[in-house]
């Protein structure tokens, strides 16, 4: 074994380097028999009266006794559906007051939930349902009808049930939380769940183009929770930007109660004043948000006009903030500590940080209980530093695979159980992690993972198109946009307007082809027959 490498420059940033191995500090978590969610519920019953979320907009707030109360009669109601340990509730929701209360409730009874966009498309609906069969599914009244619609094409007996009011709808108001027995919610007691049994399941994209379940477990949440992952949360007031759609949200939700902070809930906006406005109406002094948004703030005038003076933390997640807009927000808000931080949703946690002394243009030191490595694509090396690889990682809180798809479960993974996160990166002398580029196809729209797959399997539907291939194109702001290429049909006419109008009606924003259509006379292929994305890039550089 090499000579172990140590770096303590900041108590936030304890490693070694071995054997060209990123080595965090390692902290004891031991794998006992408990169910995170009932963690969560002795917290919530530790300081009834705390505040623990208030909606931005309606100033409507939720003390930690309306938390518990209502989640524990939320899980009454679900056993009182039938579900047992194990089944899967979906939850496709947008950020309000009730979402979180839904998760808690399922996994009391140790069902498994499953997050869902709410802008699914018609196609994403059906596949999810298929995938995971859910037992009943929490949505908001806007995506209630297409959730209907789809199980109904399906042929399934699926309970929908609105988390606001509908009309032919049960709604969690209405029908969920009310006419509980006293008694039985003051003598509810949890599931007790295995350290390795799965306690949600959010969607990833696929090689494929479509979406993956990734399985987190119980134990995985526990260790989010450990009080030194959460000391920069502490007492703090807090806008997490991202919807439960995405494992940050989930775990933020979580890791928010474990470090007694409060929540301030806003719905999913694009309005970089709004949250200007509400940070300053709030005085949040912890605002977590993707990439997009930041750079929004950065060029526009809105940093001259609202000083933010009670914010303390911007965390960037999602996507890598390029160096130029970090330097941008922190010299207009030198109060506050601008931060990039790297995860993915297989690994469910923070695995690199930076701290107030890193460089920018890093994402920082590998985070306690990761394992990271450089490797060189076609001899498996563990590279050194400044040498370019993907990027490999190992977790305490890895995810158990991904829902009924062992094959890709399997390829997620090397033959030494190292992940393949598809990122090419470096580490430099101190050790401090740069991300390069990816590896994998899809397209970083405003940090979305926007899937090719998804929208070259819509456009191939359309009469006039024989083939089709979606890459992204580069863009200052949206980081990239989706261009399709497309092979025309024989004899057939469309135009570059239809095909764009196409997309639009039928999948979410993000998928909009925004970078427009190319038609062409044949996709360059590989030699094994693929559709070869490298040259489609080449032929719109030239």
């Amino acid at each position: 074994m090499g000579e172990p490498i140590t770096n303590n420059k900041s108590n936030n940033s304890d490693f070694r380097i071995e054997d060209n191995i990123l080595i965090g500090k390692e902290l004891s978590i031991p794998k006992v028999p408990i169910n995170v969610a009932e963690e969560t519920l002795k917290m919530l019953k530790s300081k009834p009266d705390f505040i623990g979320e208030v909606h931005a907009l309606t100033g409507k707030v939720q003390t930690y006794a309306d938390m518990s109360e209502r989640s524990i009669k939320c899980a009454l109601w679900l056993k009182k559906q039938g579900v047992k340990p194990g089944d899967i509730i979906g939850l496709c929701t947008d950020n309000n007051l009730e979402a979180f209360l839904v998760l808690l409730g399922t996994m009391y009874i140790g069902a498994i939930s499953n997050t869902w966009d709410h802008e699914l498309s018609p196609m994403t609906a059906r596949y999810f349902l298929s995938l995971t069969s859910p037992k009943i599914v929490f949505t908001i009244s806007s995506s209630a009808a297409s959730l209907t619609q789809a199980a109904k094409e399906l042929g399934m007996n699926l309970k929908v049930v609105t988390l606001d009011k509908l009309d032919g709808y049960e709604s969690l108001e209405e029908d969920v939380v009310r006419d509980h027995d006293t008694r039985d919610v003051d003598e509810f007691k949890c599931f007790t769940t295995q350290p390795d049994d799965v306690a949600i399941i959010v969607p990833s994209s696929g090689t494929t183009g479509l979406p993956k379940g990734t399985m987190i477990s119980h134990y995985s949440l526990h260790c989010c929770m450990h009080p030194e992952k959460n000391r920069d949360l502490v007492g703090h007031t807090c806008i997490v930007a991202p919807t439960m759609r995405w494992h940050y949200g989930v775990l933020m939700a979580y890791r928010i109660i474990a470090a007694n902070a409060k929540k301030i809930i806003v719905p999913d906006n694009d309005d970089a004043e709004a949250f200007c406005q509400i940070i300053e109406k709030y005085r949040v002094t912890w605002f977590g948000t993707d990439p997009f948004m930041l750079i929004k703030l950065t060029k526009s005038k809105l940093l001259d006009k609202y000083r933010l003076p009670s914010l303390k933390i911007i965390l960037s997640s999602g996507a890598h903030l390029k160096k130029e807009y970090l330097e941008a927000l922190r010299e207009k808000l030198p109060h506050v500590f601008v931060t990039n931080h790297y995860g993915t949703t297989d690994t469910a946690c923070v695995c690199c940080a930076q701290t107030r002394t890193t460089k920018l243009g890093t994402v920082g030191y590998v985070s306690s209980n990761v394992r990271i490595k450089i490797v060189d694509q076609e001899t498996e090396e563990a590279l050194g530093p400044n040498k370019v690889g993907e990027l490999r990682l190992k977790t305490l809180t890895m995810m158990k695979g991904y829902y009924n798809n062992p094959e890709e479960t399997k390829r997620a993974f090397d033959s030494n159980g190292w992940l393949h996160s598809g990122d090419l990166a470096y580490y430099d002398d101190n050790g401090e992690v740069y991300i390069v580029d990816r590896i994998s196809d899809f397209i970083n729209f405003r940090s979305i993972n926007v899937s090719p797959g998804e929208i070259e399997t819509l456009l191939i539907t359309h009469p006039a198109v024989l083939q089709a291939a979606v890459i992204g194109i580069p863009h200052e702001v949206d980081e990239e946009r989706p261009k399709a290429f497309v092979h025309r049909m024989p004899d057939k006419s469309i135009t570059e307007a239809e095909l764009v109008r196409f997309v639009e009606k039928n999948m979410p924003d993000h998928c909009k082809l925004r970078g427009g259509v190319k038609f062409v006379d044949q996709l360059p292929r590989t030699a094994t027959g693929k559709i070869s994305r490298k040259q489609l890039r080449e032929m719109y550089v030239d």
